[in-house]
Formats: C-alpha cells, structure tokens, sequence
C-alpha cells in the first residue's frame, strides 16, 4: 500500500534508529544480502547532518551529508521507500538538507548521482559539473 501523504513528516533533529536506516538500505538494495551491518551506527554517528521522511513512525527516505561544517558539504545515500517513490519524499528530503546546510553558510554543496538519475537532480535545482570530473580511488 502506497504511503500516506497526510501522514509524511520531514525532520532535519531526528536521528534515525539504525534498525530503520538497515531495513531502509536493504529495501533500496544499499545494503545487500549478506553484507554486513556493523557500519551503520558509526555512518549514522559520523555524518554531519541527516535529512529524513518519516510515514507515522516509519522512517520512509532519508539523505545524509558529510561536511566541514564551513564551506564544504558533500551528500550522500538518497533513499525513499519503494512504496513511497514518485511523490516528491526524495526532492523534499534533498530540499530539507541544502537548506539546512545553506542556513550553516556552507555553499559548495556536491554529491554524485547514478546515470538516469539527471532528470531527477536537474528537477531539483542541480547542475551537472561539466568541468568537473569525480574520481574514485582503486
């Protein structure tokens, strides 16, 4: 059944149970069979900011950022529920990050998006980088 969106709150002062954040991961196939767990409460703990939706008590999307809390943010894991997809959950949750982190006066804001996902960002006052090329360490 898909969420409700009556009952859809956005919290920028709640700090997801990790339980949550797994079975959230693992539905969006962010963590995968037999992958271990054990990172969880240290992401949770180690991120600067997390942005998250909840249905009721369900965490339903959530989106963190890792920053310098000056100048630099870069943001990470963007995940909706899949019966939550396609009702705005994900731009609101991205939108609830950037504003927090732009109130913070931090104003390079970046993250990475996976092919197919430009429609989307774009959709969410992003730009591709053009000159600008991610790099990933073997």
């Amino acid at each position: 059944m898909p969420c409700d969106p009556e009952k859809i709150t956005y919290h920028m002062d709640r700090m997801p149970d990790e339980t949550q954040v797994i079975g959230l991961y693992r539905e969006t196939g962010w963590i995968t069979e037999g992958m271990s767990v054990s990172f969880v409460p240290a992401m949770l703990k180690n991120s600067f900011a997390i942005a998250t939706a909840y249905e009721g008590d369900r965490l339903i999307g959530m989106m963190r950022a890792l920053s310098d809390g000056v100048s630099d943010a870069y943001l990470l894991d963007l995940v909706v529920a899949e019966d939550c997809r396609k009702m705005g959950i994900g731009k609101k949750v991205l939108d609830l990050l950037c504003s927090h982190l732009k109130d913070l006066g931090i104003d390079w804001i970046v993250w990475i998006g996976a092919p197919g996902t430009e429609k989307f960002y774009t959709a969410c006052n992003a730009a591709i980088m053009e000159d600008y090329i991610p790099y990933r360490l073997n």
